[in-house]
């Protein structure tokens, strides 16, 4: 990845939650590959941002709102190019109904909808619903790109869960959310913490963190204790509900984990095959994620990248 310079425009809270004007709003801060930034994007990201975590502007957050701002539109147009370059078309419109009913409920909206609450913060709601189909479309080409290397052995899952069966009589199962920091530094975790002090785990999911669940509030839901590793599972275990786990280093990705509930399943109220079917669709979808980060991050490193002053 080639970059210019960095510089970002400073502009006033107060351009940014009213409209921007024409002089300002055209200016191009980046150019990405064949596509560009300008001042009007990054004005609308920021509120988006906000109407995301359904935060009023802070003058104080507002150079790390910058960063984050120019951060997303760099992933987002990233992930665009080469969807247009696989002409990848479909997407459930299903899913962008669901994804938008979990924002809502995540976001706790009351008596409005996401588009007029978007409207508020200024932000373009059109935009943020094209960005949700362009992921749904990126899933979909990751998916089929991977999709051969996704196979796990599931005769040796259900193996294993009879054996803990008949071993101990019965199976641990905990709820969890999460949030997933890619390419993490002590700068990124910090603002992750503040955001849970300020916002909540929920919504700083939703927010911040680069899984898959983020479009639940990072809700992962129940899983069955012989399908988390050792080293999570020990921290887990000793959570109480409601409570958050000390960062998780996992290779170049920190993972926050929160403890929602948890149950003891016995030999009277075990589904073997659900069981299974949950570990399976976990694996496949940590597989999923692994691909996704990794052609992400190549795309990246290939890219030309250039910001202006």
């Amino acid at each position: 990845m080639r970059i210019k310079k960095i510089y970002f425009f400073i502009i006033t809270l107060f351009i940014f939650i009213q409209e921007a004007n024409a002089n300002i709003k055209d200016k191009i801060v980046a150019k990405i590959g064949g596509e560009i930034i300008t001042n009007y994007d990054i004005i609308n990201e920021i509120n988006t941002v906000l109407a995301l975590s359904n935060k009023p502007a802070d003058e104080k957050d507002f150079k790390g709102l910058q960063n984050l701002a120019f951060n997303n539109l760099k992933k987002k147009i990233i992930k665009t190019i080469e969807v247009k370059k696989y002409k990848v078309e479909k997407y459930s419109k299903e899913d962008v109904q669901n994804y938008i009913t979990s924002l809502e409920k995540n976001i706790a909206l009351q008596n409005i909808n996401l588009e007029n609450h978007f409207n508020k913060f200024g932000a373009n709601y059109d935009t943020f619903i094209n960005s949700v189909i362009n992921d749904l479309k990126w899933n979909t080409l990751i998916y089929s790109l991977y999709k051969k290397q996704l196979d796990v052995d599931e005769e040796l899952i259900e193996s294993e869960i009879n054996l803990q069966i008949d071993r101990e009589k019965e199976i641990e199962e905990f709820n969890l959310s999460e949030i997933v920091i890619e390419n993490w530094d002590e700068k990124k975790f910090n603002n992750i913490k503040k955001n849970i002090n300020e916002i909540g785990f929920n919504k700083t999911a939703t927010l911040y963190s680069n899984s898959v669940t983020s479009a639940k509030g990072g809700k992962i839901g129940w899983i069955n204790s012989k399908s988390i590793s050792p080293e999570y599972l020990e921290i887990i275990k000793r959570l109480k509900n409601g409570e958050i786990s000390p960062p998780i280093k996992n290779n170049k990705n920190l993972v926050i984990i929160m403890l929602n509930d948890k149950r003891i399943l016995n030999q009277n109220n075990l589904n073997v095959n659900q069981i299974k079917q949950r570990i399976v669709n976990k694996k496949k979808q940590e597989k999923l994620n692994i691909f996704s980060n990794s052609h992400y991050l190549d795309l990246e490193r290939k890219i030309f990248i250039e910001v202006n002053e």
